[in-house]
């Protein structure tokens, strides 16, 4: 009876999840899915439940107490990786890096979207404390773009004051591994003193692609995200960060 009550509230939330989700920002990732496939699945328990114990099957009641235990398995893992997440993305780089790297995140139009917004204020912050620290920006530009995203935090940061010789763009990455390997580039030297900015949730994985390309002076600053976004960008980071140990990417 718990375990059905639970499930039901999860799986009611989940599509509320979605559905706002959707309403506030479209489907901009496909891990979205997963709130809605969680919230029929949580809802169509019970009544699943209830029909195994009124056939009273041997076989269908230990398939679902195996599922169950997978579930929590894996609830307890997801759980555990946030934690790392969170307290990776509140530590506080060392002041005077050689270079600071700003992540892209999705333009709207010429727009920056907010958890972007939050990157490129985070690296100005740092760039008005540390004024002989250069700055690569990178991204490319994706669907709905009408700028690169490393365009859009240029025209940010020269707006606020930030010299044009201090900054490096780099416009033609479109995912994480591919953002740190043609700032490489950029730097020309991955004994440098690096910082490398994004949202919170994304600074564990950012850290170990780095190190894994060679870097060996890298730290991180994390930023905020939009409060929405947090369920969707954690849990999908800690599945992320699974599949990367998996395939020895970080």
């Amino acid at each position: 009876m718990v375990i059905s009550i639970i499930s039901l509230v999860v799986g009611i939330a989940s599509l509320l999840y979605f559905a706002g989700y959707v309403i506030w920002n479209g489907i901009n990732n496909s891990f979205l899915y997963f709130w809605m496939f969680l919230g029929i699945s949580g809802i169509a328990y019970p009544a699943l439940h209830r029909m195994i114990l009124q056939r009273g099957a041997v076989f269908w009641r230990r398939a679902e107490q195996i599922a169950l235990g997978a579930i929590l398995i894996c609830t307890v893992i997801i759980i555990g990786i946030v934690g790392i997440l969170v307290s990776e993305g509140k530590e506080e780089p060392s002041a005077n890096a050689d270079y600071v790297i700003v992540l892209g995140a999705h333009v709207f139009g010429e727009r920056m979207s907010a958890n972007l917004r939050y990157r490129v204020e985070a690296a100005y912050g740092y760039l008005k404390k540390n004024p002989d620290t250069k700055v690569v920006l990178s991204g490319g530009q994706g669907q709905g773009e009408e700028i690169t995203e490393a365009e859009a935090m240029r025209r940010y940061l020269v707006q606020e004051g930030i010299e044009e010789d201090r900054i490096l763009i780099e416009g033609d990455s479109v995912n994480t591994e591919e953002n740190i390997k043609n700032s490489a580039e950029l730097i020309g030297d991955k004994s440098k003193k690096v910082v490398i900015v994004s949202n919170s949730f994304h600074i564990y994985r950012a850290k170990g692609i780095a190190k894994k390309q060679g870097y060996t002076d890298i730290e991180g600053l994390g930023c905020k995200i939009h409060p929405y976004s947090i369920p969707n960008a954690y849990v999908r980071e800690a599945v992320a960060v699974i599949k990367y140990k998996i395939c020895r990417q970080i």
